[in-house]
């Protein structure tokens, strides 16, 4: 379409601004093919039909089926989910498997690879999914109802499944020297921040198109992952009198009292006059992002626990006497429940309170974390009946050794997509090649630093 560069920016703007979005249900469903995926490349490698060091089986079973069920075969996500799980489990069924002696301690330890990969690759569908806008886009406004967007859920994940990443080294901080910490959360932050002022820049010099009510006129996602670290560390000396879920739903209440008070309507019609009022969504929206990072920190202590039978629910439960990943798998699904509760009685009693990224409010912070847990929960609950060995798949080991680098990666290529190509028009053939080839280098390029170099890019 002949238009001018101007002319483009304001319609791609538009598209994203208008963007309605779908409902829990779909995003649940597609998501779901993560797990497929996972018990597919599982059992094929168990039962030697595929190599578990090749890269080409790990992206067909991983990347193209979640890939499609977002994109070109949206409406068909649970028939891709229910074939990928019915020929896992026909696999390892007939598949005359070895009897294994790994520790299902050392396997639940060993999960949170695969899961914070599964959160890294639902935010970076967001970053696909503005290549074609199909289905959804990345950036997109809050609608005033209570519809949901991938991309939504993806950068939740993406900070809820760093809290657990992370969660030993707090841990291990505990009892040491403030000041100490303080100093080496800050040397964590500092390359991050720096990468979100250079975004900041780069956006600003090529005209990029932009949405300023996604995280406000100059702030952006960097921001809110650099400055997590430090106020995370002030917060630490919180974990002597209360727990870091404690500590992460008095934050996400208050936040919510405050806007209930009038932050809210700030938050959606001040004008713009200054610094702060400028970046009023990305501002207000980090406690959000704090709290849910602290719930990961939280999930991340219950998964490094080497003994879960000491616990309430595993008295309520009676398994005191199961394995350790069974009794993490009881821990993890009735967390999830509560927090679905919880989300369901908030939608039923404050229907006009819709969940927004916008400004990561209570409901928002229910959402992702009940998202997560189900997620993680089905993950360990795979782990458990195929007793995965070692570190899982490569591709996804190599992708979570270098998380960061790869999440840049990835929008480093959108953004030299979208400058390219007039991707609003593009049609599915198009969207579907593009969309293809830019999976196939944000996975291969990790994989290669990895397996060839062992290459670790730290931030």
């Amino acid at each position: 379409m002949n238009i001018s560069e101007d002319d483009y920016k304001l319609a791609k703007e538009a598209h994203v601004a208008n963007c309605t979005g779908g409902s829990i249900h779909e995003i649940n469903l597609v998501c779901a093919s993560l797990v497929s995926s996972h018990m597919l490349w599982t059992s094929l490698a168990q039962a030697s039909v595929i190599s578990q060091d090749t890269f080409l089986p790990e992206f067909v079973i991983y990347v193209l089926p979640v890939l499609s069920c977002l994109t070109i075969a949206s409406d068909y996500a649970p028939h891709i989910t229910i074939a990928m799980a019915t020929v896992a489990i026909f696999v390892f069924s007939s598949a005359k498997t070895k009897s294994t002696t790994t520790a299902a301690a050392k396997i639940a330890k060993e999960t949170h690879s695969r899961f914070s990969v599964f959160s890294s690759t639902i935010c970076q569908g967001g970053n696909f999914w503005d290549i074609t806008g199909i289905y959804t886009a990345v950036g997109a406004g809050d609608s005033m109802s209570l519809n949901y967007r991938q991309m939504d859920v993806g950068v939740g994940s993406f900070v809820f499944s760093s809290g657990v990443v992370a969660s030993r080294a707090y841990l291990s901080q505990e009892g040491g020297s403030f000041i100490k910490s303080m100093l080496k959360s800050m040397r964590s932050a500092f390359p991050i921040l720096v990468l979100g002022f250079a975004r900041f820049i780069l956006t600003k010099s090529v005209n990029y198109q932009e949405h300023s009510s996604e995280y406000g006129l100059h702030w952006n996602f960097f921001f809110t992952l650099g400055f997590l670290p430090p106020f995370v560390t002030s917060l630490g000396f919180m974990r002597r009198f209360a727990p870091f879920s404690m500590i992460a739903t008095m934050i996400a209440v208050g936040y919510q009292l405050a806007l209930y008070k009038g932050l809210q309507g700030w938050i959606l019609e001040a004008p713009r006059v200054d610094i702060i009022s400028a970046n009023k969504e990305g501002i207000c929206s980090f406690i959000g992002y704090l709290s849910i990072f602290l719930f990961g920190l939280e999930c991340g202590s219950i998964i490094f626990q080497d003994n879960l039978s000491t616990t309430k629910i595993s008295k309520i439960f009676s398994i005191q006497q199961q394995a350790h990943i069974k009794q993490l798998v009881v821990h993890l699904f009735t967390f999830s429940a509560i927090m679905w509760s919880a989300l369901g009685l908030w939608v039923s009693v404050f229907p006009e309170n819709y969940v927004s990224r916008r400004m990561a409010n209570l409901p928002y912070v229910l959402w992702i974390i009940a998202f997560n847990l189900t997620l993680l929960s089905c993950i360990v609950l795979v782990e458990s009946c195929f007793q995965v060995k070692g570190r899982g798949p490569p591709m996804l080991d190599a992708v979570n050794i270098n998380g960061l680098f790869t999440f840049l990666l990835a929008n480093i290529l959108t953004g030299t997509v979208n400058l390219s190509i007039r991707t609003l028009y593009a049609n599915d053939a198009q969207s579907s090649l593009i969309n293809a080839i830019y999976m196939w280098i944000v996975t291969m390029v990790p994989w290669i630093l990895w397996r060839s170099f062992k290459i670790r890019i730290k931030f």
